[in-house]
């Protein structure tokens, strides 16, 4: 049985979730959910998201680095993939709602979702 390297992150990022989260946020839009799991001293989120009514799926996950906030943004997160050139960009912004930028994260997509985890999340 051959496990390759996202499948290894998928099994390995839940795990690491509940070692160190203590609190929990699910934030909504159309097609997708975006999860952070917030501790004292760590930020992880997951998001899952499609487009529209495509059977495919975009999954990304894994701990945030907290970076300064711009005007209007309460805080701001980036993740950077190791094995690939993705960057999402997370801003909670002032109302509360969070809103999602990535970059080069179509490895994480199937080629109908790819682009679906940009855009505004809602509580």
């Amino acid at each position: 049985l051959y496990i390759d390297a996202d499948m290894k992150l998928l099994t390995a990022l839940p795990l690491m979730i509940l070692c160190f989260s203590t609190k929990a946020s699910d934030f909504k839009k159309i097609n997708g959910t975006l999860s952070l799991y917030q501790s004292k001293n760590h930020t992880a989120f997951s998001i899952n998201s499609s487009l529209g009514t495509t059977s495919g799926v975009c999954e990304i996950g894994g701990e945030l680095t907290l970076i300064d906030a711009r005007k209007g943004q309460r805080n701001r997160w980036v993740y950077s993939d190791q094995s690939s050139m993705c960057v999402v960009l997370i801003s909670e912004l002032d109302n509360g709602a969070m809103q999602v930028i990535s970059k080069d994260c179509d490895k994480h997509c199937s080629v109908t979702s790819i682009g679906s985890i940009n855009g505004t999340y809602n509580k």
